[in-house]
């Protein structure tokens, strides 16, 4: 069974094909794309058709489908037609409590009129002849009737065909020919208004290198009571705009423009450190203006008022009539995550809402598609947008589905003063596009394609069927009714029709054409027998979507009353190079400092400037609740693997005069440099921006081997000692394999005890990480060398797979206390250990991950499984654990690749799984004494590739602001910051 979508977006104008959003999100498309099968039939909600000129995308269903649920009633239905080709669009209107259908069939247009209650009133009119060849039609309620316009392909050229319909079906008289050209015409649509109608169209103009382009071209039709239609000869509206939108008033029209911009548009903050300018402007010429212009009913075109005059808008801009106002929307890019912007402005053109950002940050946004209210309704429009990095469809609940059940369009309510309203919901959209949406009275209206399950269901593990499903909303966007539309003349596909469409809201009562595959459905009536003899025909009908009890599953829900944890922001720090290291730490007054080094193999690049020696880059940038601070580059010369650790001391004490102790807190970063192909550690002191204070090397080791390799610094950690001082840890491989290495220093930098060598072990250690506790720094690490290591407390003996161990030092000194220990001796390997401080001693966590034959690159089925998994262990003040080490593996087994944790009162956790082919980040908490696996809490899909290292940390010992990186939809890298609310 072929389950298809034809709910696409109403979009106006050329479409990026390789943008930012891409996949899951709301694609960028091409004019090819704006054509008559796509169409949204037009509902009383006063929503727009969006044709296209290549066939819609399918959504199809597995081939064998799960046979329905038996019980659930059926939804009541109309055959009102049969279509020649199942995938013929049929066009459908509103006016006041009757409609219109207006289809092809036989090579003539037909028309029925429809009842209220959806039912055909009079039979079937044949309005005239219908080409061959009609890509884009559009139907729309006049003062007089109905108005249908559509294009015709004639031979090599182009036609534009108007015609008239009494409020019956009937033509006023034969349709008129508006315009003809041998160039392209790729949509079309009739806004009407008290004097008859505008008829708009678009044709492509030749691209000017990366920027497509089109010209909108309109007729006037004057009616006079129960006359012809009247076009006037074919005049501009607009040339070479990048995108548009129309919407038609009592007055005429209003269309919102984006307009190619006259200069580059300027760097987002954020952005210095990236090296693909090229590319860059590739992607900034494909945005623009924003500009507003109206036409009055005789034809007349205002002058364009400039709306956004920041050349940084997508093309998908959308504009609605709110309370005597218009409210334009689009995706805007000035800062370096893409979000969605609101602006109003009164007729005449007065900006009384300057552009603003419409919702809380969430890191990569795209607009779904803003609907206006529907006439005595409740004056409020409803906007919907899509969070790239944000819970997918489906996860609400949990589940084998979860994470696989489509995407989530975010939907508000939004006023004439372009303010949201407080009530937020979200709606399952299996499918790329929009759904489509009504207004529905003083609610809202949706038909989406999700997965159809009973409240009832018990079996979790069984893939549901993907439905189009019914979703009617309350003003404050409360589910009032869902189910999947099934009816009675799709019987032979166990209800479900094989293409939805054409939503509409009258009263209170909301109805969609629903259509057949061809030959699958009975034949009802007359109108069968006419069927049989052309052979198998698609039936058509109205299918109603009533509020009544449902035994189904709504794919929606309300957003604000999602309990936490939870996100609440996302914003990116930076744009740029992938990343491989991320760093952050706490400041006074809720302020945080985020750290990162980019990721650079050594002679793999030729970016690098003829007589520079540049490697990875290293950057810090304070964040703080009113918004990012500046962007300061540390250095170009860092090294990758060396990584970056930052620490916070507090402001020193006053003197007895009376100096000192009013100044910030000081933060050190260590960090590694690599120069002339030597690396060092380097600590630099910044202040609460970010900006350099002070900086100094901190190892001179020689590097150089004759006939080997150079030794190497690398995994940097520091800690503030509670003296006045910070501890440096690191791995070092000046003395053959890498060991662990600490040295401290003062506030000036300068060094107290140098290098001390750590640990004296037979294979390599890594990723060390410390922690102070009163007067001890505790160290740990993962190390290579065998389990039957003696000195490490191992058990017998085995292969090396590296296990994560733990030291205590003398804070002051550096002198071990103690023999070091082996924290958990396991078959895997253990790696990215973190360190969590609290007042009962230190939580410690690490991710296991299989080694050898076995280790699957999909997920286990429960902690510990095939797929890897986090561990977390106890430390009391004296450094014994508490207990065995809790395993927590990812949303349904998914493999963790990596853990952050902070502990105040409780332990709270994020780990990063991969349960396909991108990463999930989930949310956790872990109260004093627990031993069971926490629940995880899913915060955000993001939007880089499985096999990135997103490198999370949590600020502070709140785990208010997680940090982390990951790669743009545009594939470059991003340090990204969230915002999240605990319970």
């Amino acid at each position: 069974m072929l389950v298809r979508s034809a709910l696409l977006p109403v979009r106006r104008g050329p479409r990026r094909d390789a943008g930012r959003l891409t996949g899951a999100a709301l694609p960028r498309r091409a004019p090819a794309l704006l054509g008559a099968a796509l169409a949204l039939l037009l509902g009383c909600s006063g929503a727009t058709q969006a044709p296209a000129a290549r066939q819609a995308r399918a959504v199809k269903t597995p081939p064998a489908q799960p046979k329905a649920p038996e019980g659930p009633p059926l939804l009541p239905a109309q055959v009102i037609a049969e279509l020649e080709d199942e995938d013929a669009t049929p066009y459908f209107a509103r006016r006041g409590d009757e409609a219109l259908l207006l289809y092809a069939a036989g090579g003539r247009w037909r028309t029925r009129v429809l009842g209220a209650d959806g039912a055909p009133r009079g039979d079937i009119v044949d309005a005239g002849p219908a080409a061959a060849d009609v890509p884009v039609a559009a139907l729309r309620a006049g003062p007089q009737g109905y108005i249908a316009a559509w294009i015709e392909q004639i031979g090599g050229s182009r036609a534009v065909r108007v015609l008239a319909l009494d409020p019956a079906g009937k033509p006023v008289a034969p349709a008129s020919p508006v315009a003809q050209t041998a160039e392209e015409i790729t949509w079309l649509d009739v806004l009407p208004n008290a004097k008859g109608a505008l008829v708009l169209w678009e044709m492509p103009r030749e691209a000017q290198g990366d920027l497509d382009s089109v010209d909108v071209v309109m007729t006037v039709v004057a009616q006079d009571k129960g006359a012809a239609i009247k076009p006037t000869a074919p005049a501009s509206v607009a040339r070479e705009v990048l995108g548009w939108h129309a919407v038609a008033t009592e007055r005429g029209a209003a269309v919102a423009l984006v307009l190619p911009p006259v200069a580059p548009p300027p760097r987002a903050q954020g952005k210095p450190a990236r090296k693909a300018d090229a590319e860059d402007g590739a992607e900034a010429a494909k945005l623009g203006t924003i500009a507003l212009l109206e036409i009055d009913a005789a034809g007349k075109v205002a002058a364009p008022v400039a709306v956004s005059p920041e050349p940084t808008a997508q093309v998908d801009l959308e504009i609605a009539a709110v309370g005597g106002r218009y409210l334009l929307t689009w995706t805007d890019e000035r800062d370096i995550d893409s979000a969605v912007y609101l602006a109003a402005v009164e007729p005449g053109g007065k900006v009384v809402v300057a552009p603003r950002q419409a919702t809380p940050p969430s890191g990569e946004q795209a607009l779904v598609s803003l609907v206006a209210p529907s006439a005595g309704g409740g004056g409020r429009a409803l906007l919907a947008w899509e969070d790239l990095l944000r819970p997918r469809g489906g996860e609400r609940d949990g589940g084998a589905e979860a994470g696989r059940a489509g995407r989530l369009i975010h939907l508000a309510s939004v006023g004439p003063d372009g303010a949201l309203g407080a009530e937020r919901a979200a709606l399952v959209f299996s499918a790329s596009g929009p759904p489509d949406l009504a207004a529905d009275g003083d609610g809202f209206a949706a038909v989406t394609l999700a997965p159809a399950t009973l409240k009832a269901a018990r079996d979790a593990s069984a893939a549901p069927p993907v439905w189009p499903t019914f979703v009617r909303f309350g003003p404050d966007l409360s589910v009032r009714a869902a189910e999947p539309v099934r009816a009675a003349p799709f019987a032979a596909t166990d209800g479900v029709p094989y293409l939805v469409r054409g939503l509409s809201c009258h009263k209170g009562a909301c109805a969609t054409l629903a259509s057949a595959a061809a030959g699958a459905g009975p034949q009802q009536g007359g109108s069968g027998k006419a069927a049989a003899a052309a052979g198998a025909r698609a039936p058509l009908a109205l299918v109603s979507l009533p509020v009544r009890e449902s035994a189904w599953r709504a794919p929606a829900f309300r957003e604000d009353k999602d309990p936490p944890p939870r996100a609440t922001a996302v914003r990116a720090l930076a744009e740029g190079e992938h990343l491989a290291r991320v760093a952050a730490a706490e400041l006074d007054g809720g302020a945080t400092l985020a750290a990162w080094v980019t990721y650079f193999v050594e002679g793999a690049s030729d970016a690098a400037p003829r007589g520079q020696d540049l490697s990875a880059t290293l950057a810090v940038r304070a964040a703080s609740p009113g918004g990012p601070g500046k962007l300061n580059v540390l250095s170009q010369k860092a090294s990758s693997l060396g990584g970056v650790a930052i620490a916070t001391a507090p402001p020193p004490p006053a003197d007895p005069k009376g100096k000192g102790g009013a100044s910030p807190g000081e933060s050190v970063i260590a960090w590694v440099a690599r120069e002339r192909g030597e690396t060092q550690v380097y600590v630099t002191k910044v202040d609460a921006t970010g900006a350099k204070v002070a900086q100094k090397k901190l190892t001179t080791a020689p590097r150089k081997k004759q006939g080997g390799a150079a030794s190497e610094a690398s995994d940097v950690a520091i800690a503030y000692d509670g003296a006045g001082g910070f501890i440096v840890a690191w791995v070092d491989t000046r003395d053959g394999n890498a060991e662990v290495y600490a040295a401290r220093v003062d506030r000036a930098l300068n060094r107290t005890v140098p290098d001390r060598r750590i640990t004296n072990a037979p294979l390599d250690a890594a990723e060390v990480q410390i922690a102070v506790r009163g007067q001890e720094a505790w160290l740990v690490w993962s190390d290579a060398r065998p389990a039957g290591d003696a000195a490490a407390g191992g058990g017998a003996g085995g292969e090396a797979t590296g296990d994560v161990f733990f030291a205590r030092l003398d804070a002051k000194t550096l002198q071990r206390i103690g023999d070091e220990s082996r924290l958990h001796a396991s078959p895997e390997h253990s790696r990215s250990p973190v360190l969590a401080p609290h007042e009962g001693g230190v939580l410690v966590g690490w991710v296991d991950e299989p080694v050898g034959e076995g280790a699957a690159a999909g997920g286990g089925a429960a902690a510990g499984g095939p797929g890897g998994h986090a561990r977390l262990l106890r430390l009391d003040n004296g450094g014994a654990a508490q207990g065995p080490p809790v395993a927590v593996a990812g949303p349904d087994g998914a493999p963790v690749s990596s853990l952050a944790l902070a502990c105040d009162k409780v332990c709270r956790g994020v780990l990063a799984s991969a349960p396909g082919d991108s990463v999930v980040m989930s949310a956790f908490t872990l109260a004093p004494g627990e031993a069971a696996p926490p629940a995880l809490k899913q915060l955000a899909w993001l939007t880089g590739s499985a096999s990135q290292d997103v490198s999370p940390v949590l600020a502070g010992r709140s785990g208010g602001s997680l940090f982390f990186a990951d790669d743009a939809v545009s594939g470059s890298g991003r340090v990204r910051w969230m915002t999240i609310a605990w319970p």
